[in-house]
C-alpha cells in the first residue's frame, strides 16, 4: 500500500511479518533470534505460541537445523510461522503484520491468534497493524480498517461497521456464501447472532443452492485446505543429522587440471589454435628479419652512393614492415575469434549442466555461486584470458626471438642461457603457484558476498523494519574483508615477481654487453641490435611471467565452470530409441484416475 497524502509517524522499535515470509541461510534458531541475545525461557515461549515445538521435534537438529536458502528446506506454513516467531521474539513496540495467517490452517491459525496477537496473546500489550483474511477474528480486534481500491473506506469497531452495513458487512455477506468449513461458519454465525445481519445470514445460509454448492466445493478444497500448512507438517528435504545442507564452497589446490587445459583448448577449436601459433611465429620472424636487416643496412656504407642499393634495402625493410602487420593483426584476430568461441561454448556448457541438474543441487547450492559463475566467471572467459592467451603468445615468441638475436650475434651468450633459464623457471613457478591459489581463494570467497548481498535485498523491508541494517551492513563488509584477505597478497606477489625480473633482466644486459665487448670479429651493426633487444628482454620476461601467470590462474574460471558443468544430471528429458506417441493420442477413450 502506498502513501498518497498526509503523514506517517512511528514511535518506538518496529517489528514487521512480511505477507511471503522472507528467511536467511542459517539455523532454525538463528532466524527467531535474528541478531538479539538469546532469551531462554522468552525463547521457548515464542516458539510454543507460533506452534513451532511440533516441528522442532521432526527436524533432525531441532532449532540448530539449517534452513537453506530462502528457507527451501521447510513449506511455507512453516516459513511464516518462523517469520511470526522471529517478531515476536523482537520484543517490539509497534508490529505490522501483513496476513501472517494465510500460509496456514483454521486450527493452527486459531491457536496462533489466541497465544500470539489476540487480547490474551504474547503480543497484548503491544500495538498491532494486522492484515488478514481470516474473518472470524475480527471481532475480537479493538478497530477494524476496511481498504477499498487502496483507499479507506470505513473504519470502525466490529459492532459499529455491523451496524452502517457498508462495505465490511457486505464483505461478511460474500465470505458466508463462499466459505466452505463449518466450523468457521458456526463461529461466524454465532458472531452474527443479534446483529442487523442476522437475517440475511439466515436467508443466506437457508438457500438450498448456496448449501449444495458449498457441499460440493467443500469436498474438493477440502483435501486442499488439509494439505496446507499445520502444526506437524511435513519437513521439506532436511539433512541428515549432524549433515550441513549447505555446504561450504572448498578451494581447489596444486596445479590445474590438464583436463581443464584440454577442455579449453577444444573449445577453441584445432583451426583457430593452429593459425594463431604459427601466425605468430610468422609475425617474429618478420620481426626479427626486419631488425637483423636493419642492421645490416647500417653497416653497408655503399647504400651512401650507390641508390639501387639503398632502394633495394629499403623495399626489403618495407615488405617485412608489411608481412608483420598483416600477420599480427591475423594472429590477434584468430586468438580473439577462438576465444569468443570458448567463452560462448563453455557459457552453453555451464547453462546445460545447471538447467539439466536435479532439485537437490539448488538446495545445497546457494545462488550466488551459481551467479558467481555465470557472471565473474564468464566475465573472465570474455574479457580476461583471451587477453591473457594472446599476449602470452606473443611474449614467448618475444623472449626466444630476443634470445636468439643475442646467440646469433654474440655466440658466447649461448653458455649463460641454462643458468638464467634455470633461475627464471625456479621464480615462476614460485610465482604461478602462489598467484593460481591466492585466485582460487578469492574466487571462493567471492561467493558469499553474491549470496548475501541476494539475501539482504530479497529482504531489505524486514531488516529495515527491525532496525538491522548496521548488523547486515557489517557482515557484508566482513564478507568483502574476508576477499580482500585473498585478493592483496595477489598485488604484492606482482611486486615480488617484478623485482626478481629485473634482476634476471639486469643479469641478461650484463652478459650481451660483456659478450659484445670482448668479441673480435663483431660486427658493429649487429653488436648495437643485441644491446638494443638485451634492454627489452626486462620488460618482455615481466610480461611471459605475468601473462603466464594470468593464464594459469584464469583458467581457474575454466575449472569452476566445469565443475558445475559436470554435476550430476538429472534423467534424459528425452529417452533414446523410443518412439513418439502417434498424433491421435490419447484415443477418444480415457482412463480417469481416482483423486487421493
Amino acid at each position: 500500500m502506498d502513501k498518497t497524502a498526509g503523514t506517517v509517524n512511528t514511535h518506538g522499535s518496529m517489528a514487521y511479518v512480511s505477507q511471503q515470509a522472507w528467511i536467511q541461510n542459517a539455523t532454525l534458531k538463528d532466524n527467531i533470534l535474528f541478531g538479539k541475545p538469546f532469551n531462554k525461557e522468552l525463547y521457548e515461549n515464542v516458539v510454543e505460541a507460533c506452534a513451532l515445538q511440533p516441528d522442532l521435534a521432526m527436524l533432525p537438529a531441532g532449532d540448530q537445523t539449517e534452513i537453506g536458502e530462502k528457507g527451501i528446506n521447510l513449506s511455507g506454513g512453516q516459513k511464516q510461522r518462523v517469520s511470526l516467531a522471529r517478531a515476536v521474539y523482537a520484543d517490539a513496540d509497534v508490529y505490522l503484520l501483513d496476513d501472517p495467517l494465510s500460509a496456514v490452517d483454521s486450527h493452527v491459525g486459531r491457536h496462533i491468534f489466541e497465544q500470539v496477537i489476540g487480547p490474551q496473546g504474547m503480543l497484548r500489550r503491544k500495538t498491532r497493524v494486522l492484515v488478514t483474511h481470516a474473518v472470524t477474528f475480527l471481532s475480537r480486534t479493538d478497530q477494524i480498517v476496511v481498504l477499498k481500491g487502496g483507499e479507506v473506506s470505513e473504519s470502525g469497531t466490529y459492532r459499529q461497521l455491523l451496524d452502517r452495513r457498508g462495505a465490511f458487512a457486505e464483505f461478511l455477506l460474500q465470505h458466508i456464501g463462499a466459505e466452505d468449513d463449518d466450523e468457521e461458519l458456526d463461529e461466524i454465525k454465532e458472531q452474527l447472532v443479534d446483529s442487523p445481519l442476522s437475517e440475511e445470514v439466515a436467508k443466506r445460509l437457508g438457500n438450498g443452492a448456496v448449501q449444495r454448492q458449498r457441499s460440493s466445493e467443500g469436498a474438493e478444497r477440502a483435501p486442499r485446505k488439509r494439505s496446507g500448512s499445520s502444526a506437524v507438517e511435513e519437513v521439506v528435504k532436511t539433512p541428515q543429522k549432524g549433515r550441513k545442507l549447505i555446504e561450504v564452497e572448498k578451494a581447489e589446490t596444486g596445479n590445474v587440471s590438464w583436463a581443464v587445459y584440454k577442455h579449453y583448448l577444444k573449445s577453441i577449436g584445432l583451426f583457430f589454435l593452429l593459425s594463431t601459433l604459427l601466425l605468430n611465429l610468422l609475425y617474429q620472424g618478420f620481426s626479427v628479419g626486419a631488425n637483423v636487416w636493419l642492421g645490416k643496412w647500417a653497416d653497408d656504407n655503399s647504400t651512401v652512393s650507390d641508390t639501387s642499393r639503398r632502394d633495394m634495402y629499403l623495399g626489403v625493410y618495407g615488405a617485412l614492415g608489411i608481412g608483420q602487420a598483416l600477420s599480427t593483426l591475423l594472429a590477434d584476430l584468430a586468438i580473439m575469434l577462438g576465444c569468443l568461441a570458448a567463452a560462448a561454448a563453455l557459457h552453453n556448457f555451464l547453462l546445460e549442466g545447471v538447467a539439466h541438474s536435479p532439485m537437490s543441487f539448488f538446495d545445497t547450492i546457494p545462488t550466488g555461486r551459481v551467479l558467481s559463475r555465470f557472471s565473474k566467471d564468464v566475465e573472465v572467459l570474455d574479457e580476461k584470458l583471451n587477453r591473457s592467451c594472446s599476449d602470452g603468445i606473443y611474449c614467448l615468441y618475444e623472449v626466444i626471438g630476443t634470445l636468439f638475436v643475442i646467440s646469433y650475434t654474440t655466440p658466447y651468450f649461448i653458455s649463460v642461457i641454462v643458468p638464467i633459464a634455470a633461475i627464471y623457471y625456479f621464480i615462476q613457478r614460485f610465482y604461478v603457484a602462489t598467484s593460481r591459489q591466492l585466485k582460487r581463494l578469492e574466487s571462493v570467497t567471492r561467493s558469499p558476498i553474491y549470496s548475501h548481498f541476494g539475501e539482504t535485498v530479497s529482504g531489505a523491508h524486514t531488516i529495515r523494519a527491525f532496525g538491522q541494517q548496521r548488523r547486515f551492513t557489517g557482515e557484508s563488509e566482513r564478507r568483502v574483508d574476508l576477499n580482500q584477505v585473498c585478493y592483496y597478497p595477489g598485488i604484492v606477489s606482482n611486486r615480488w615477481l617484478a623485482v626478481r625480473l629485473e634482476m634476471i633482466g639486469n643479469l641478461i644486459i650484463l652478459f650481451a654487453a660483456l659478450f659484445a665487448v670482448i668479441g673480435d670479429d663483431a660486427i658493429p651493426g649487429m653488436v648495437g641490435l643485441s644491446i638494443t633487444y638485451a634492454l627489452q628482454i626486462t620488460q618482455t620476461l615481466n610480461w611471459l611471467v605475468r601473462m603466464s601467470s594470468d593464464v594459469e590462474t584464469n583458467i581457474v574460471a575454466v575449472e569452476r565452470i566445469k565443475e558445475y558443468g559436470e554435476a550430476a544430471r538429472e534423467a534424459a528429458w528425452e529417452v533414446e530409441g523410443r518412439r513418439p506417441p502417434p498424433p491421435t493420442w490419447p484415443h477418444a477413450r480415457a482412463r480417469a484416475l481416482p483423486a487421493h
